[in-house]
């Protein structure tokens, strides 16, 4: 189990807790423990497999404090931030920073990170056991890895576990490919070039728009109230968006919503009234006309080819 501590040696005892209870961010079928008392907040999500661990991280703390983390292992850790700032002590003591749109690889089991004062985080860590990258097979080393830019994939990837739509042994074997996935990614993945024009702050706002917008396929969120949360204007929002991610949020979001529909159409018996309300729209007709004038076919006609009927 993860250890968590104060600076000054004072434990967060993290309980578990009811995971439907839980409203925010999440890894489908993880189990939840948290911390919650005055001055702070702290939930983590895990996921335990004999071969990996996926865990989602949340942080808040009234007061700029340092906190100390033991991981219950010393398997290679890919760390990714999603919202607000990783700031992590290095082992020879240099503060290393990661916002939204940069990933690390840290094979160290204990270390010290620094959280801002009001500030929530958001990061999610996998871990690799050494019998998963020897599987892999891949003919070149994988070690550690300073911080850099995460490729645009390996992230879809990860918000592919965040929104699973299976159960149990299905979503055990779902996790176990995406998590090689990711990895093989992170190996053959070509040197990011982010756009120089962007001051690092406004290019972690757009990793956070496109994070927020990949967890809110319902239509739960417009992207006006989308520029809003972000405390930046809808033309900015979206002329950085399209700076970074080459592609508009608009057509961006529809790609994501019709790839998450199609999920849920070829592995899953949901009927289609279900699946129209996770993807945001307000009619069965509008849904399948929606369908229909994207892939020139209804969604039942979809379903009934794919899986060969």
């Amino acid at each position: 189990m993860i250890r968590i501590s104060l600076s000054s040696g004072e434990p967060l005892h993290l309980k578990p807790s009811p995971n439907r209870k839980f409203t925010g961010l999440r890894i489908p079928g993880s189990i939840l423990y948290s911390s919650d008392r005055a001055g702070h907040s702290v939930s983590l999500h895990i996921y335990q497999h004999r071969l990996y661990t996926i865990t989602l991280r949340q942080f808040y703390f009234a007061k700029a404090v340092q906190i100390i983390t033991a991981e219950p292992d010393n398997w290679l850790r890919l760390e990714i931030p999603l919202s607000g700032k990783l700031s992590v002590i290095s082992r020879d003591g240099n503060e290393i920073q990661l916002d939204p749109g940069a990933y690390h690889l840290s094979d160290q089991p204990v270390f010290a990170s620094n959280h801002s004062e009001g500030e929530s985080s958001i990061y999610a860590s996998l871990h690799f056991s050494p019998e998963l990258i020897a599987g892999i097979g891949s003919g070149q080393p994988v070690g550690t890895r300073p911080p850099g830019p995460v490729p645009k994939d390996l992230l879809e990837m990860l918000y592919d576990i965040l929104k699973c739509p299976f159960q149990e042994s299905l979503r055990d074997f779902y996790y176990a490919n995406k998590v090689r996935e990711i990895l093989f990614a992170h190996l053959v993945s070509l040197p990011v070039v982010l756009p120089g024009e962007l001051s690092p702050e406004q290019i972690a706002q757009m990793y956070e728009a496109d994070r927020i917008m990949a967890n809110n396929l319902d239509g739960k969120i417009t992207i006006p109230e989308l520029a809003r949360k972000l405390g930046t204007n809808f033309v900015t929002l979206k002329k950085n968006y399209e700076k970074v991610f080459g592609i508009g949020l608009f057509p961006r979001l529809m790609q994501r919503k019709m790839e998450h529909i199609k999920l849920l159409l070829e592995k899953t018996d949901k009927p289609l009234k279900e699946i129209a309300d996770l993807s945001g729209y307000q009619t069965l007709p509008g849904f399948i006309n929606a369908f229909r004038k994207r892939f020139k076919m209804t969604p039942n006609d979809w379903r009934k080819e794919r899986r060969g009927f």
